[in-house]
């Protein structure tokens, strides 16, 4: 939501904040900056290897870098990471377009 709606991280951290939203795919209970999930680093190490471009993970990435700042548990959790990945993996795979990404995440 973040990245398509042309909002910067720190704007799109506020305005969830100013609407009482939790930002869904950041926290984690038990895993914070000190200890990281390694399925994350794994899926982020993928991605970086794999995908053609990242900008949806890039963007999450940057919302992790200013929440943990509050709360070093506010860290792109496994469930975040793999929904960033799969949007740009379809994105940037070539095999779909704009119009067919956005359809497949709209379920």
């Amino acid at each position: 939501e973040a990245h398509d709606s042309g909002l910067n991280p720190k704007d799109f951290i506020e305005k969830m904040k100013q609407t009482n939203q939790l930002i869904m795919g950041i926290g984690h209970r038990i895993k914070s900056l000190a200890n990281p999930d390694q399925c994350v680093e794994l899926i982020k190490q993928y991605a970086k290897k794999n995908f053609k471009s990242m900008p949806i993970l890039d963007c999450a990435l940057e919302v992790e870098q200013l929440t943990t700042r509050k709360r070093a548990n506010l860290i792109l959790n496994v469930d975040g990471c793999i929904a960033v990945s799969f949007v740009d993996m379809i994105r940037s795979c070539g095999a779909f377009t704009r119009e067919e990404c956005d359809d497949l995440m709209s379920f």
